[in-house]
């Protein structure tokens, strides 16, 4: 009689739990999907990501710069948050190597090749959404 009353208990308490296991996973069906990237992304990560989305290809500015060589008078602009940066000059379109250089805050410097540039100060986290 008591192995009776126990294995009683014992199905009452497995129903019971396969019960209240279900009902708890049926409430939250979100749960069993993997967030996005987009969905879980913060800070910096998720303004880059908006910011690739509303169209701007650069958002930190780190492209390669082409356009007019830089002279004394109008030197290529070059930000920094920092007092120095390391700029990299492609001197000849024929040229196989990149001319490395450091840049430093103040007047325009000028590369081996006669190209000019400037540090300035930028803000890298600012970005054009």
């Amino acid at each position: 009689m008591a192995l009776v009353r126990g294995l009683r208990r014992l199905a009452v308490v497995s129903v019971w739990r396969r019960a209240a296991s279900a009902a708890y996973y049926s409430t939250k069906p979100d749960e069993s999907t993997i967030p996005t990237d987009q969905e879980q992304a913060t800070g910096l990560e998720k303004k880059e990501m908006d910011s690739l989305l509303a169209g701007n290809e650069d958002p930190f500015n780190m492209n390669v710069q082409e356009g007019p060589w830089g002279t004394k008078t109008q030197p290529k602009i070059v930000p920094s948050m920092y007092e120095e940066r390391l700029v990299g000059c492609i001197c000849d379109d024929d040229t196989t190597f990149v001319n490395w250089m450091k840049l430093h805050k103040g007047p325009p410097q000028r590369c081996e090749c006669g190209h000019w540039f400037q540090l300035v100060q930028g803000n890298p986290t600012k970005m054009d959404i």
